[in-house]
């Protein structure tokens, strides 16, 4: 009595996909009653799908995917539980095929399938090429101060254990500005910007980039043969160094 029939020699020969066995996901059970990932939600989470190429941002796409997946609360359903199911369905092609041929039962919990996704698509590899585009940063000759520092961001995001130390990546950053975007900023910081913290670089930066008050093709600068009207510049620079020089003695008067 409760002995079970033991297979035949046609049964050994077909995998048994009753409960899932092909899947590198091990889905963690709960104890929640009506739990069901409404077929809308699975389509919302399909609509920002990872394929693989070399250009997309992976740590971006992971972002997303975890805001999205905590939209959804659901008691007695832990986070694993969630994110396991859905992950697949935010995969396609590349990626998809990767994640199926990870291996049976490989992911039980999320902590190891975010780091093997990881290890896949930002590797040693890309890891160099990202840390190389960080400290061979140059803006480009149309780019506004706020479209170079946003990219210079970017590259940060999609790499974030670049190991380059914060001073490093501020002095990268100024060091490769066109000469005429070194003159505004160190007009604005009151002489030069190496003299600052980087902290207060960052800060100032930051700040000249929200204004975007100065355009390469904007009202501050003219291209005249190919070159841009550095006079122009250059007298706007003394102008915005002489206004902080004279309120630097407003406050010492104050004081």
């Amino acid at each position: 009595m409760g002995e079970h029939q033991p297979k035949s020699l046609w049964e050994y020969g077909v995998p048994d996909t009753t409960t899932g066995a092909l899947s590198s996901i091990v889905r963690p059970t709960f104890t929640a009653a009506n739990f069901e990932l409404k077929p809308q939600f699975i389509q919302f989470i399909s609509n920002d799908s990872f394929i693989g190429l070399a250009n997309e941002c992976l740590v971006s796409h992971i972002a997303s995917f975890l805001e999205k997946c905590d939209t959804v609360k659901i008691n007695n359903v832990s986070d694993d539980a969630i994110r396991l199911r859905l992950f697949p369905f935010s995969l396609r092609d590349r990626a998809r095929e990767w994640l199926r041929d990870e291996g049976v039962g490989t992911f039980d919990t999320w902590e190891k399938l975010s780091k093997a996704f990881l290890v896949k698509f930002l590797g040693q590899e890309k890891t160099a090429k990202l840390r190389n585009e960080l400290a061979t940063f140059q803006q480009h000759d149309d780019e506004s101060l706020y479209e170079a520092w946003r990219r210079f961001l970017r590259l940060q995001r999609q790499c974030p254990h670049h190991g380059i130390p914060k001073w490093m990546l501020i002095q990268t950053f100024y060091n490769d500005l066109t000469h005429e975007f070194r003159i505004y900023i160190d007009a604005a910081s009151g002489g030069s910007l190496m003299s600052k913290s980087p902290v207060e670089a960052k800060k100032l930066i930051e700040r000249m980039a929200a204004n975007d008050n100065y355009h390469p093709n904007g009202r501050n600068s003219v291209k005249k043969g190919g070159k841009y009207d550095v006079d122009a510049l250059t007298s706007l620079a003394n102008t915005v160094q002489a206004l902080s020089h004279k309120f630097d003695q407003f406050k010492s008067v104050l004081l």
